[in-house]
């Protein structure tokens, strides 16, 4: 089977927020196409699950989904009644999603995450563990910035803003482009599988895309932030 029959392009997201097709429609199944798709990291319980996926330069970071459960690399989330509760990066977690949003504890700071609907975009803004975070999505472009944390050390020195200017939309969805976090901008694709769509609301979904745009990997260039 080819490379894009297994997967459903980026839409989701925003198809819920102003409409269907706006951003991701579907032409695919499951999994993304980075270099980890299909692990489960051997966890029982996220067989059959699908994968989020985020490039940057050679390299990836992937959420494994299967409600109630979220797991990647740093992130360990169960989803039960609008709340996600447990861990990034080790630290405790508990984000409550209602209509309007997003709110709770982060792993390294207060979150309160407004979203909402424009003429022919979506909006997501506010602060993320203290700190401010902007994305808006159109049809054409997913632009916005995020603070990220260099591993666990979560120390105020080793905070960093990445910026995400994904322009380009490939012809299963996927979104492409830049994204600038410490040093030069690295070639970033930004993959969710149309599944989540029936799994996730549109608020549970910003919530875990916000999980990985915060987790992202850390490029040779970049090397460890805050050394």
């Amino acid at each position: 089977m080819d490379k894009m029959s297994h997967r459903l392009p980026f839409r989701a997201l925003a198809s819920i927020a102003v409409g269907a097709g706006l951003l991701f429609g579907a032409v695919g199944s499951t999994g993304c196409a980075g270099p980890t798709a299909g692990s489960t990291l051997g966890l029982e319980e996220l067989k059959g699950g699908i994968e989020l996926g985020l490039m940057r330069g050679a390299g990836w970071t992937t959420l494994s989904v299967k409600p109630p459960y979220i797991i990647g690399p740093r992130t360990n989330l169960t989803l039960k009644k609008g709340v996600f509760s447990g861990n990034i990066d080790s630290r405790p977690v508990k984000l409550i999603v209602d209509k309007d949003g997003i709110h709770g504890q982060g792993p390294h700071g207060n979150v309160n995450v407004d979203i909402y609907d424009g003429v022919d975009s979506m909006t997501i803004e506010g602060s993320w563990n203290d700190s401010r975070v902007h994305f808006k999505v159109t049809a054409e472009s997913f632009r916005g910035t995020i603070a990220v944390w260099n591993d666990n050390s979560g120390s105020i020195r080793s905070t960093q803003t990445c910026q995400y200017v994904l322009d380009k939309v490939d012809q299963d969805g996927s979104r492409m482009g830049i994204s600038t976090c410490s040093g030069m901008p690295e070639g970033t694709r930004i993959e969710i599988p149309g599944p989540v769509q029936a799994w996730l609301t549109r608020q549970e979904l910003a919530a875990v895309l916000l999980s990985l745009l915060s987790t992202p990997p850390t490029t040779v260039t970049e090397g460890r932030w805050g050394n």
